[in-house]
């Protein structure tokens, strides 16, 4: 009978962790909000690719220290898909994960920490994930690789908050809460996938830009 019980509250507090979890909801965002031009001719006609995030952001004081992933999509004609692609502000190159199925429980994991800053004393933190779904190299690559619908988010390896996605080409946005890096502290979020939006001809998920806006940059 005391074994019974004990199960019992241990799947009743199971459950009730689970309910606690807050569900996030991605916003749609425009493209010509987070990105520019490098440069624009005489005649104002552009010239080069689209920088993300032109001007000062998050990033003139935040950084990551370091990103990994459970798995990567193998090199194909020198072309990487390593998790660092998701953070190097550049749609064109996109984090896959290396599962033969959509990568269902895969994750990219970053790391932050500033004990390389003189006088750091845990100013900088994050509130809002800006994301490009998909491998957003052009609209046909974007529709035959699959996109992802819902992270898992983990702080510190804690269960965080679930993310849903939109299937959209474009930028969305999600304001998650503030979560503030202490000093002499090593901060890790992880996202796992959960679902996904199958794509038109690859089984392959991708993400092109998982990069973040936050306080404590003046």
């Amino acid at each position: 009978m005391k074994i019974k019980i004990t199960i019992l509250l241990l799947t009743f507090s199971s459950f009730l962790s689970s309910q606690e979890l807050k569900t996030i909801q991605a916003v749609q965002e425009k493209d010509s909000d987070f990105f520019e031009y490098e440069q624009y001719d005489e005649n104002q006609k552009p010239i080069g690719d689209l920088f993300f995030l032109p001007g000062c952001s998050w990033y003139c004081g935040g950084s990551v220290k370091s990103i990994i992933a459970s798995s990567e999509l193998k090199e194909s004609n020198g072309i990487k898909y390593s998790p660092k692609n998701a953070h190097d502000f550049n749609k064109n190159t996109a984090w896959i994960e290396g599962e033969s199925d959509y990568g269902i429980g895969e994750f990219i994991e970053y790391s932050f920490n500033f004990d390389e800053m003189e006088e750091y004393n845990s100013e900088l933190g994050i509130n809002r994930i800006l994301l490009a779904n998909g491998y957003k190299k052009n609209r046909q690559t974007w529709e035959n690789n699959s996109r992802i619908k819902q992270l898992k988010v983990y702080l510190n390896d804690k269960p965080f908050a679930i993310l849903n996605l939109l299937d959209s080409f474009e930028i969305q946005t999600i304001e998650i809460g503030e979560i503030k890096f202490p000093a002499k502290e090593t901060t890790k979020i992880r996202f796992e996938i959960t679902q996904v939006y199958k794509g038109k001809k690859y089984k392959d998920t991708a993400i092109s830009l998982l990069m973040f806006d936050g306080i404590g940059v003046h």
